[in-house]
This record gives structure tokens, sequence and C-alpha cells, in this order.
């Protein structure tokens, strides 16, 4: 597992934050609309913090700079 920088850290501690507060909304008996937004949206802050950083990313349709003649 690779480091992490301190904006992904929090990121990733509020996914699992959102995660746990779905849990425990399903297991309170909340209504369906009311665990499973915080469930979700944790669960999606969790893996979007080891995506590729935007840097390092490639980009097939990025415009080519013109040639300086």
């Amino acid at each position: 597992m690779r480091k992490l920088n301190t904006k992904q850290k929090v990121i990733f501690a509020m996914g699992v934050l959102g995660v746990l507060i779905g849990i425990y909304g399903r297991f309170n008996a909340w209504e369906y609309m009311d665990y499973f937004p915080f469930f979700y949206t944790g669960s999606t802050m969790m893996w979007i913090v080891f995506l590729p950083q935007k840097k390092s990313c490639y980009n097939p349709f990025r415009r080519k700079e013109a040639q300086k003649s």
C-alpha cells in the first residue's frame, strides 16, 4: 500500500465515518433513504483516495503543443 498525503488521509477518514454511519443506521432500523446515502458516499470516498494523481494520468485527448521552429 502506498503512502497517503494529508488530504487523502482526511478524505479516507471521512469515508470510513460515512460507512460507519450507514451501517449504524442500517442496524437501527432507519429508512433506506436515510442510511444509504451515507454508506454509498462513504464507500465512494474511500476508493477515490486510491485513484492515481492527476499529474500522473495519461490523457489521450490532450492537444499536443505546436512545435516551435
